[in-house]
């Protein structure tokens, strides 16, 4: 064999040997990695939670003088109900709280009282006074607690799982000894009003320009059994509570 071709086959041999070494070594393109990243699920967004109806955490309705309180579980009053607002918001208010509309009832005025009608879910009642006919006059006055656009009557303690009391505790059912024990209890002389514990007072022009101070409150009565009271059967508000009978 010549020379040149022994120069020639040991060139070719280097050749090779560089040429496995390019595929097997670290000089190889590179090879593609899965993207982690957009392979991944997508984190599901956290739920919204849905607002909370106030209504419907409702526990104890409890009358005051100027306003009937709706307050949760914990006492914390969650809305107020004005008596010299408008019945009809107030009403669907209380549709919603005890989660049924009331029975109406129409009733005639006579010359103390406009007519009224009737508001009734069981044990409670709410009167809405309506400023018609001979009581057309006062229609266009603003109210006032003595004349206030409806007024609440408890005759129950609860109802549907909803406490219907006062803030000293008394309702409808409690005994009348236990009531006339309770520190504070306030009496009308004149037999006009049952005996009251929370109230208020105002001064009032009368229609012929006196100021007199009157008292509005919460009151108890044993209804059809005033002489001789055993038991709140009635808790009322707001009532005006006046020395005299009109």
């Amino acid at each position: 064999m010549s020379r040149s071709v022994r120069v020639g086959a040991v060139a070719g041999a280097v050749a090779l040997v560089f040429s496995l070494s390019g595929c097997l070594g670290g000089s190889a393109a590179p090879t593609s990695t899965p993207d982690v990243a957009a392979s991944a699920p997508e984190a599901s967004p956290t739920p919204t939670a849905e607002p909370v109806d106030p209504l419907t955490t409702v526990a104890a309705l409890v009358a005051r003088p100027e306003s009937l309180e709706l307050r949760d579980g914990a006492g914390t009053v969650v809305a107020s109900l004005d008596y010299l607002a408008p019945a009809g918001p107030a009403i669907e208010t209380l549709s919603t709280v005890f989660g049924a509309p009331p029975v109406d009832e129409e009733h005639p005025g006579n010359n103390h009282f406009p007519p009224t009608t009737a508001h009734r879910w069981d044990g409670f009642e709410l009167w809405e006074n309506r400023f018609v006919d001979r009581w057309a006059d006062f229609a266009a006055e603003p109210r006032t607690l003595n004349r206030p656009s409806y007024s609440v009557v408890f005759t129950e303690p609860a109802r549907s799982g909803i406490a219907l009391t006062t803030v000293h505790g008394v309702d409808a059912g409690t005994p009348w000894t236990e009531l006339e024990a309770m520190p504070g209890l306030q009496v009308n002389p004149s037999g006009c009003s049952g005996p009251y514990l929370d109230y208020i007072e105002r001064d009032e022009t009368w229609a012929d320009g006196s100021v007199h101070t009157a008292r509005i409150g919460v009151d108890f009565v044993d209804w059809g059994n005033w002489d001789a009271p055993v038991t709140v059967t009635k808790v009322r508000a707001p009532m005006p509570i006046y020395d005299g009978c009109a």
